[in-house]
């Protein structure tokens, strides 16, 4: 599948601002299925569609806010793709993995990499749009087995682990709520464990990722444990 030639514009739905997606992806029947979950998004539009590595580069400067990535392309691993969107100085769009790649090792590699969130494909076009909103509303997807990935790998790095400056520290609260999202809980399951809003939920996690400097849950973790926030 070639880059979109005539992406769908990003313009005024409502009174609201599309966000714009890039989705990439060798497999056309995947990425159509993909491209459905995000065009049922009202406040969403797909701005761009590439089935290769170079195909995805060469979409890096559209006027994208989420990028949904496989990981494995014909030219090489997704990953590159991921720290060449990290590397660039100015915009950030959040990045979101939908792969069958469900290894430890991969996972890890994604999510330290700087991936926002990581599925596998099993699910269906409508719960992909849902999973991108959340991601774009400052959630971040994880399947239940890829948060255990990274609690996993947090536990091995205990012994290893000297803790480091964290100024300002974690509030209790914020703390708590973080020790929910390593777990896998969504801003939605964290609000709904709180008893409070999941907008409440998502204004704290930007405070987390502000007060340890990262900017997304994959970073939060492993700063917060490097710095002797969270204990696992």
């Amino acid at each position: 599948m070639a880059p979109s030639k005539d992406p769908a514009p990003v313009g005024l739905k409502g009174d609201e601002v599309r966000a714009g997606v890039v989705i990439v992806e060798d497999d056309p029947i995947v990425a159509a299925h993909v491209g459905r979950g995000v065009t049922a998004r009202d406040e969403l539009a797909l701005v761009g569609s590439a089935a290769s590595l170079t195909e995805a580069r060469s979409l890096m400067d559209r006027d994208a806010d989420l990028f949904i990535l496989d990981l494995g392309l014909p030219d090489g691993n997704g990953i590159e793709l991921i720290e060449a969107i990290r590397a660039r100085d100015g915009r950030q769009p959040k990045i979101l993995v939908l792969s069958v790649l469900g290894d430890e090792e991969t996972v890890l590699a994604a999510v330290l990499a700087g991936a926002d969130g990581y599925l596998l494909k099993d699910l269906d076009s409508l719960d992909i749009g849902q999973q991108a909103a959340d991601a774009l509303a400052g959630d971040a997807p994880l399947s239940p087995s890829i948060a255990g990935y990274v609690l996993r790998h947090l536990r091995r790095q205990e012994g290893r682990a000297k803790p480091e400056d964290a100024d300002p520290v974690l509030s209790p609260r914020e703390i708590e709520l973080l020790q929910l999202l390593a777990r896998g809980y969504s801003n939605k399951a964290a609000a709904a464990e709180f008893g409070i809003s999941a907008h409440t939920i998502g204004d704290h996690v930007k405070s987390i990722y502000r007060k340890l400097r990262v900017s997304n849950r994959g970073e939060a973790m492993v700063q917060a444990f490097r710095s002797g926030l969270l204990h696992l």
